[in-house]
């Protein structure tokens, strides 16, 4: 989230600058890669400005060579470390056995069809988008080409006509699936394969407290790149200049938080006010909002003193409402400073959505991510 975030941001300034930059984008991987489909790096004439698309040993390659490479329009590259002699492997240094597809383009400071641009209005509107990246192409749809959804309205540099149409088609489908694939596609034209790739917004972390804890959590999920809403339970808001990484601050009492507050289905949200009154407030307002994720701070008992009296009071969660509480918050790490407690939760966050078992990694077996067929 946060490297998204990063680009978007260096490449404004460059923007308003009107300086030309190089976009690289990982477009399909395949064996054992360091980043997936959907990485970029950014880069000006004289330096890297954001972003990555390998462990470091792919950048340098591209640092040296993207600007002559893109000179006359967007170009793949593969890099392919698949053969234990191959020259290309020790000449980057790539240890991961793996190959990795590159589009390097060169970027104008705008255009209809910039890709950047597309990845900045999902980011302001809060709301997901679809990219769709030509990196083999057929004529009418070469290399470079793209198609962006946004809602229900198509964009595209593709050429009227049924290849265009069937990626309209394959978008929609991968935005209601909500995962980022790349596709070969066979068409009357030839073989074409593309990255399709779903572009959301930062995932919402809705923290209500003012403690120390919530001040780190705060700070780590604007770190971590999370859109950060930071809610006062008190009549004196929240302390000055300890929320400061808060993209959103709000003072907000249980019954006026309606009026202030809309949550979104896949928010994370935690309950850290030390307050049983408040707190029962907030988790009624957050489990009928369906929120994926609903973290309660302290021992299983108060929850089930907070559930209880939201019972008495004619609230009964349903199972999926459920399975959304997690209580106690956070992962068992042995976390007891606020720092501490703070990444246990966040690390709790992603492994909930993303459907992770939080486990070590050498006690699993098989590899770290699903390998693309």
């Amino acid at each position: 989230m946060r490297e998204l975030r990063d680009i978007v941001r260096g490449w404004t300034d460059l923007r308003d600058r009107e300086a030309a930059v190089v976009l690289a984008t990982v477009v399909s991987t395949s064996g054992s890669t360091y980043r997936r489909p959907g990485a970029r790096l950014l880069l000006s004439m004289e330096r890297w400005i954001a972003g990555g698309i390998s462990g470091g040993c792919l950048e340098r390659d591209v640092l040296s060579k993207a600007w002559w490479r893109t000179r006359e329009g967007p170009v793949l590259v593969t890099y392919d470390s698949t053969s234990a002699d191959d020259e290309e492997s020790s000449a980057f240094g790539l240890g991961c056995n793996g190959r990795v597809d590159v589009v390097l383009e060169r970027l104008s400071p705008s255009g209809e069809m910039h890709p950047l641009e597309f990845v900045a209005r999902c980011l302001e509107s809060r709301r997901p988008g679809m990219m769709v990246t030509v990196f083999r192409g057929v004529p009418g749809a070469e290399t470079g080409c793209r198609l962006l959804l946004e809602g229900e309205e198509v964009q595209s540099d593709v050429a009227v006509g049924p290849v265009r149409d069937r990626l309209a088609e394959e978008a929609k489908g991968v935005l209601r699936e909500g995962r980022t694939r790349t596709a070969r596609l066979q068409t009357d034209a030839g073989l074409l394969e593309v990255l399709l790739e779903v572009v959301r917004p930062p995932r919402s972390l809705v923290v209500f407290g003012t403690g120390q804890d919530a001040v780190a959590l705060v700070k780590l999920g604007s770190t971590l790149g999370f859109h950060v809403t930071a809610v006062s339970n008190t009549s004196g808001g929240l302390p000055p200049g300890r929320f400061e990484d808060a993209d959103r601050k709000l003072t907000a009492s249980p019954s006026t938080l309606a009026e202030k507050l809309i949550l979104e289905r896949d928010a994370a949200v935690v309950i850290m006010t030390h307050n049983m009154g408040h707190d029962g407030g907030y988790l009624h307002f957050a489990l009928e909002a369906g929120c994926g994720y609903v973290g309660v701070l302290g021992p299983r008992a108060r929850t089930d003193r907070l559930l209880s009296e939201l019972s008495r009071r004619g609230f009964e969660p349903t199972d999926a409402q459920r399975a959304a509480l997690y209580s106690p918050v956070g992962l068992s790490i042995g976390a007891e400073q606020p720092e501490e407690i703070a990444l246990a939760i966040v690390a709790e966050i992603q492994a909930a959505f993303s459907g992770a078992e939080a486990r070590s990694l050498r006690s699993l077996p098989g590899t770290i991510h699903p390998r693309a067929s």
